[in-house]
């Protein structure tokens, strides 16, 4: 059995960070944020619901659409089993469970999707960032936003 690339501590905790802070920015609808978790050029591809996003710029309108389509409820998102594979090219591939809720303010929140995470991740100017993010949710009450910019399809 050959012996795999490793990640060095320093990296793997700064890529477990990002993981969380993608999930904060997403929760929290911090566009700017949330955009920043990808290279410029990054892609969402959420592949059971045919719909994609790719840039910056796109990511941005993207989020914000998605809190617009929230009407007052919160988002959290849970990942777990989060497995992370240094490739022979530099990259990192990262692989984790989805669990998400909305709910109402106030009251807990309910299951809304789950899903598993196919992520191609680069180190670009000194931070590790998603290169690409492939989502197969296995069920999900999410739909995508109406959104026009080039970047955004579906």
């Amino acid at each position: 059995m050959s012996k795999r690339a490793r990640l060095s501590a320093d990296d793997w905790a700064e890529i477990h960070n990002l993981y969380a802070n993608y999930n904060l920015c997403s929760d929290s609808g911090d566009a700017e944020g949330y955009a920043s978790c990808f290279t410029d050029d990054g892609v969402l591809n959420l592949v059971t619901r045919d719909f994609v996003v790719k840039g910056r710029q796109a990511f941005i309108e993207f989020k914000r659409k998605d809190v617009e389509g929230r009407a007052g409820r919160y988002r959290r998102h849970w990942n777990s089993g989060l497995h992370l594979e240094k490739q022979a090219d530099g990259t990192v591939r990262g692989r984790c469970y989805l669990l998400a809720f909305n709910g109402e303010p106030g009251s807990l929140p309910v299951l809304a999707g789950a899903g598993v995470y196919d992520d191609t991740i680069v180190k670009a100017d000194e931070e590790w960032r998603f290169a690409s993010r492939k989502l197969k949710t296995d069920a999900s009450t999410w739909s995508p936003p109406a959104v026009g910019s080039a970047g955004v399809a579906r």
